[in-house]
C-alpha cells in the first residue's frame, strides 16, 4: 500500500468514525505512529481534523479544499469513465500534457501500447508512468503543492511557457458558462501555462463540477476544443454547454458513449 492508498483510507475511517487513534491507525497499517501524525498533520493543515492528545477529530462542514488524497476516491466510476474516452484522443508518437487532478490522472490507465511522450505537473501521474518503457516522462519543476499532489508555482509556468505539445488534457475545480473554468487557489497561474503549452484542449470533468464557481479563472469554455464529462450531467444543461464548446462528449461505460 503506498502513502496515497493509506491516506485515503484513513480519512475514510474517519468519515465514518469522527474520531480515530493514533496507536489504532499505526496498528492497522504496519507503520509508526509517527508516520501516521504525518499523515494525520497533513489533513490537519488542510482544516479537515483535528489532533489532540493521540486523537484526530473530524472537522465538519470544512470550508477548504481537500486533498488529492481525498478527492481521488470520489465519483470514481465518472472519472474513469472520463479518462477512457480521452485516451481514445491519443495517437502513437503525440506529446501530450497532463495537469495536475484526479480525473486527468485516469487517462493513464487506458493508453494501451501507445507510444507517448507525457510532459505533467503532477506527481501521482509520473508515479503511475514511471517504468513504463513506452512512455517518455519529462516531469515539470516548481513548488510541490500537497492539495494537488503535483508541482507549482513561477518555475512551473516559465517551464510550460517554453514547450509546444500536440494536446493538453486539463482538470478543474468548477466549470460553467458565465464564468468559465475555475480553481479556488495558486494554481490558475500554472493551469494558465499549461493551457498555452497545447495545440488541441480538453477540459476532463465530472459532471458534479457544473456550475460551480472558485476564485481564479484560468480559461473559458470556448477555449477548449473538447470537453469531456460523464453521462449523468444534466439533459436540460446540454445546449447551453454545446453552444459553448464544438465538441462535448458524455463518457458512459464503454460503447455507451454519447456526443453532443
Amino acid at each position: 500500500m503506498n502513502v496515497t492508498e493509506r491516506r485515503m483510507q484513513i480519512f475514510n475511517l474517519l468519515k465514518t468514525n469522527e474520531t480515530v487513534e493514533l496507536n489504532d491507525l499505526a496498528k492497522r497499517f504496519h507503520v509508526s505512529t509517527m508516520t501516521i501524525r504525518r499523515d494525520l498533520q497533513m489533513f490537519e493543515r488542510q482544516g479537515l481534523l483535528q489532533i489532540n492528545c493521540g486523537e484526530a477529530y473530524l472537522i465538519r462542514n470544512s470550508a477548504h479544499e481537500p486533498s488529492f488524497a481525498v478527492k481521488s476516491e470520489q465519483n470514481m466510476l465518472q472519472k474513469q469513465n472520463i479518462g477512457r474516452r480521452a485516451a481514445q484522443f491519443v495517437e502513437d508518437g503525440d506529446i501530450i500534457i497532463l495537469d495536475c487532478g484526479t480525473t486527468p490522472l485516469q487517462m493513464l490507465s487506458f493508453l494501451g501500447n501507445k507510444h507517448v511522450t507525457v510532459i505533467t505537473n503532477s506527481w501521482p501521474s509520473a508515479h503511475f508512468i514511471t517504468g513504463n518503457s513506452n512512455i517518455k516522462l519529462i516531469f515539470a519543476p516548481g513548488e510541490y503543492y500537497e492539495v494537488s499532489a503535483g508541482m507549482t508555482g513561477p518555475l512551473t509556468t516559465d517551464f510550460f511557457a517554453h514547450l509546444h505539445a500536440d494536446k493538453v488534457f486539463m482538470g478543474a475545480h468548477g466549470f460553467n458558462i458565465r464564468n468559465g473554468v475555475t480553481e479556488p487557489d495558486i494554481e490558475f497561474n500554472s493551469k494558465k501555462a499549461l493551457m498555452s503549452a497545447g495545440k488541441e484542449h480538453f477540459l476532463l470533468v465530472d459532471s458534479t463540477k457544473y456550475e460551480k464557481t472558485f476564485l481564479m479563472k484560468y480559461a473559458d469554455l470556448e477555449a477548449f476544443d473538447h470537453i469531456i464529462t460523464d453521462e449523468n450531467f444534466p439533459f436540460a444543461k446540454r445546449a447551453e454547454l454545446e453552444e459553448a464548446c464544438r465538441d462535448v462528449i458524455y463518457a458512459s461505460r464503454p460503447n455507451e458513449t454519447t456526443v453532443g
